[in-house]
């Protein structure tokens, strides 16, 4: 019988997984962490593995809006033998449907977790669930009867354990360990793979403000990133992408945990200013970081968050590509600032000395993004959009800006009908035909190019 660990923390329960593989891969840190005094990467390391574990170890800590396992909720009442029962009716939170014979079933709450010291005997398999009545029936007689209101998980760490094996296969030699960027392929990779670490993702269907949502992160894992070594795993099955996509945002939310922890230490010189801060505010304000951040991810996930265009896509028609043109060229749109009057992705901002976060100038001249990477604006020529091709995605790339780049949002800019404009023209400039002088053009549609005369 496996012994399941159970232990509180500062904000609530937190469960550590079990182990995730043969091998024993550790976490980095970020490069400011090694600039802390030694007291306070004591306290940043002790935090981190708290609240999150080890690769292999993990912590599902109920405070991050995570799917951890296959379904989770209460139990309603017993049936049977009260003494000691093998049928229960359930509250379900999520994964209904997900449940199946033969999965473990374990205990967040109640009676039938243990005391210090004693062995978990309370683990039980599915023998079935019918939604239709409500009914979790186990294949072994309980310890003890479970209270209302006792909550339980089916498959413990089940979804985040799944994702952590798909991501060593899969990703993790490009994305490494910690989600970093930094895995042993990085290096010969030009874009440099995605650092989750910021919680930042390029390519979302969400406002400005928001994180990306779980369909965005599986639109990318499906259909890869055109253009760059980012592959489509269209092969992955469903509860796979899911699992993927559950890990992905965990390492990326303690990668956010640890930048809230290196800033809160960074300003400390000497180990008792660390001691004093540990001891009377660090919990509060650790806290108060910890509720935003799941806030924050939490409002993300909801339709509200997403870029919805008030009104529908115009014609693409000679006048809207003649509209969308001034408007690319325009100082009210900027566009040809950093993609070229012609598109080629080689505006006056790409030959410019940039500042960093920190207001210091770049070594060399050019745009970045917020890893610190350097960024070619996109060549609009070749009809590659590493977002999405699709008229929606443009919209949402000039609505809501990419984030994490210098590519700004003009929503509030522009109306509905000029980013139209300017997606279809933006759409059109790859099939173009021009010479060094030429206006703006009509429009040919693509389908007519092919049987066009030659000027």
């Amino acid at each position: 019988m496996r012994v399941l660990q159970l232990f509180s923390v500062i904000l609530g329960t937190a469960v550590i997984l079990p182990g995730c593989g043969r091998t024993q891969p550790e976490f980095s840190h970020r490069d400011d962490y090694y600039e802390l005094i030694p007291s306070a990467q004591v306290v940043v390391e002790d935090t981190l593995l708290e609240h999150y574990g080890t690769p292999t170890d993990m912590v599902a800590w109920e405070k991050l809006p995570l799917k951890f396992s296959i379904a989770s909720g209460r139990v309603t009442a017993v049936e049977g033998d009260a003494a000691a029962p093998s049928t229960l009716q359930v509250t379900l939170f999520d994964g209904a449907s997900d449940i199946k014979p033969g999965q473990t079933v374990d205990w967040l709450s109640g009676s039938l977790l243990p005391e210090s010291g004693e062995e978990y005997t309370a683990t039980r398999e599915v023998a079935s669930y019918d939604p239709q009545t409500s009914t979790l029936t186990l294949d072994a007689p309980l310890p003890a009867a479970p209270e209302p209101g006792d909550r339980f998980v089916v498959d413990l760490g089940g979804v985040v354990r799944a994702g952590r094996h798909l991501y060593a296969e899969h990703c993790q030699h490009c994305h490494g360990v910690s989600g970093d960027g930094a895995g042993p392929t990085a290096r010969y990779l030009n874009p440099r793979p995605r650092d989750y670490r910021l919680g930042k993702f390029k390519f979302t269907s969400t406002q400005t403000s928001n994180r990306a949502t779980r369909e965005d992160l599986s639109r990318v894992i499906e259909n890869g990133i055109p253009g760059t070594y980012m592959p489509s795993f269209k092969l992955l099955e469903p509860d796979e992408m899911q699992a993927i996509v559950e890990y992905v945002l965990w390492l990326s939310m303690r990668g956010e945990t640890e930048l809230n922890l290196v800033t809160y230490f960074g300003e400390f010189e000497d180990a008792e200013e660390v001691q004093e801060y540990v001891d009377e505010d660090f919990k509060e304000e650790f806290e108060d970081d910890i509720s935003f951040l799941a806030r924050r991810w939490e409002v993300s996930q909801e339709p509200s968050a997403l870029v919805i265009p008030k009104e529908g896509r115009v014609d693409m028609s000679p006048e809207s590509l003649e509209r969308g043109r001034k408007l690319y060229l325009s100082d009210k749109a900027k566009c040809a600032s950093c993609h070229g009057t012609e598109g080629l992705g080689n505006g006056p901002q790409t030959l410019a000395v940039q500042k960093d976060p920190d207001g210091n100038e770049y070594e060399h001249p050019g745009l970045y993004d917020d890893w610190g990477n350097p960024l070619k604006p996109r060549n609009l020529r070749t009809g590659i959009y590493r977002g999405g091709r699709r008229p929606i995605d443009l919209y949402r790339r000039i609505y809501a800006g990419i984030k994490g780049t210098p590519m700004p949002a003009f929503g509030t800019a522009l109306s509905d009908q000029e980013i139209w404009d300017i997606v279809n023209y933006v759409m059109s400039v790859p099939f173009e035909k021009r010479e060094p002088g030429d206006g703006a053009k009509p429009y040919t549609p693509p389908e007519q190019l092919a049987t066009a005369s030659p000027e």
